[in-house]
């Protein structure tokens, strides 16, 4: 498939890029600014600037000819307005400049608890209602959607087994394990036009996708 990874050079983004070239994927790494291209070089992807924070119709023309998109993005810091500025509204660019470039599937990735954020922990609340918002604009999209909620992130080695149900309760996930979730989507139908949490557990992924209900 020809992909496009948007927030390739980020902590999980690397791990997205990386897999996708393994399965012998067309990946192109959507970064902020070319500053950031040496930190996916040698992973063999095309880099791109694919800024959702500016010009739209840049990001169309960075997204065409992708059949796939995966988004990684996520905002640098908790502060409520780069919160805003990129996990709703840059995410929001995405999914509208997606539809423009004839995009079939959009993977996105999300937060435990973005689908009922006052049950989240209060410390990331800003964080949880800015996805919950692009996540329902994504859901109401003509795209192809799977939404991936991973748990607390942490930074891991990967185990390949994890727990994935619509609803889970809060747990951690390494982003290797959430990077490969996300990659192994494009491969199962039951996850199409899904939403679900993922943490870490003692089930292979495939066969977690597989089974999901």
């Amino acid at each position: 498939m020809r992909v496009t990874v948007l927030g390739a050079s980020g902590r999980t983004g690397i791990h997205v890029v990386r897999l996708l070239r393994g399965r012998g994927h067309q990946v192109r790494a959507g970064l902020r600014s070319r500053r950031r291209a040496e930190e996916v070089a040698g992973l063999g992807a095309e880099t791109v600037v694919a800024d959702v924070t500016a010009d739209a119709d840049d990001l169309v023309e960075a997204l065409a000819g992708s059949e796939v998109v995966l988004s990684a993005i996520g905002a640098p810091d908790p502060d409520p307005a780069s919160v805003n500025l990129v996990d709703r509204d840059g995410v929001i660019t995405a999914i509208r400049a997606a539809e423009k470039a004839g995009v079939s599937r959009f993977v996105q990735l999300s937060a435990q608890f973005a689908d009922s954020p006052d049950q989240g922990d209060r410390l990331v609340r800003s964080i949880l209602m800015a996805k919950q918002i692009s996540d329902s604009v994504l859901r109401r999209s003509s795209l192809n959607w799977t939404i991936v909620r991973p748990g607390t992130l942490t930074d891991d080695p990967p185990s390949g087994h994890v727990k994935v149900a619509g609803h889970l309760e809060p747990g951690r996930v390494c982003r290797a394990d959430v990077a490969a979730v996300m990659v192994a989507t494009l491969e199962e139908p039951l996850t199409e036009n899904q939403g679900f949490d993922v943490i870490g557990g003692d089930i292979p992924i495939p066969s977690a996708l597989s089974s999901f209900s």
